[in-house]
């Protein structure tokens, strides 16, 4: 008995001519932020997602959540992990904070320490 033929197939075309690229392609929601109205009892903005050891590092270094959130949403400089390319690092004045792909935030530093 022979598998059958795996036929893939592209999807449809959205008008647009030029190519995607990094600077093109942009998610419509913070990557720390989820999707969906509040739930009951929340103001506004939903809760940070950190790593218990971010969280505590964070807190050790006297950091925020509103100050990393800043990091993650208005960073002075953004870069790949050197070693894994689904984390990136997130920089913003002395704060430095490493995410992963899904927006958990794994590390928060700062530098000069």
């Amino acid at each position: 008995m022979s598998a059958p033929a795996l036929t893939f197939l592209a999807p449809p075309s959205t008008g647009d001519e030029h190519e995607d690229t990094a600077t093109d392609v942009r998610p419509t929601t913070s990557p720390t932020r989820r999707a969906g109205p509040p739930s009951r009892g929340r103001q506004a903005g939903p809760a940070l997602r950190m790593t218990r050891g971010a969280r505590e590092a964070a807190t050790g270094a006297g950091i925020a959540d509103a100050d990393v959130q800043r990091c993650l949403d208005a960073p002075d400089d953004v870069s790949p992990h050197p070693d894994d390319p689904t984390r990136t690092w997130f920089r913003r004045g002395p704060l430095v904070v490493l995410a992963g792909a899904d927006g958990m935030v794994l590390r928060v530093s700062r530098r000069g320490r």
